[in-house]
């Protein structure tokens, strides 16, 4: 990334991304996480409490969130910072979720810029499911904002 050219980030600029999850996607996150909690992995349990059925692990519905910011704004080079994480509704496997970043500001020094990204998480149905506010360290040498005041 060294040899390329830095990458322009513009205050207000947006990026998503898309996923369908599916019970694979539980299992397969349970298993890296060892939260094996029975109201994602066991749809018995799951009947008797708040969602009557296995929900989305909210951590990994707000991946999507982090995904964006790694890969597309600001994009790869970055390292998160810290994020706030509002979970909303529920996910259930078979679900379509966009998540949706905009970057609302930074913070400039020497080396890097520390950005501010708000991050959304929304159903096929439109529904929100997660809110974040984030900041995510960009080396200066990787990339530019514009629109700092």
């Amino acid at each position: 990334m060294e040899n390329q050219e830095k990458t322009i980030c513009r205050i207000g600029e947006r990026a998503s991304l898309t996923k369908t999850f599916t019970e694979e996607d539980i299992a397969a996150f349970a298993k890296l996480s060892l939260d094996d909690n029975g109201m994602h992995t066991d749809p018995a349990l799951a009947r008797r409490g708040l969602f009557r059925r296995p929900v989305v692990h909210g951590v990994l519905v707000a991946s999507l969130i982090s995904s964006v910011m790694g890969t597309k704004l600001p994009g790869h080079g970055t390292v998160l910072q810290d994020q706030k994480i509002e979970y909303v509704n529920p996910v259930y496997p078979g679900d379509t979720i966009t998540a949706e970043v905009t970057l609302t500001g930074a913070e400039e020094s020497e080396r890097y810029y520390i950005a501010e990204l708000t991050g959304i998480c929304r159903s096929q149905d439109d529904v929100v499911c997660a809110k974040a506010v984030c900041h995510q360290l960009m080396l200066k040498r990787f990339f530019t904002v514009e629109g700092l005041e």
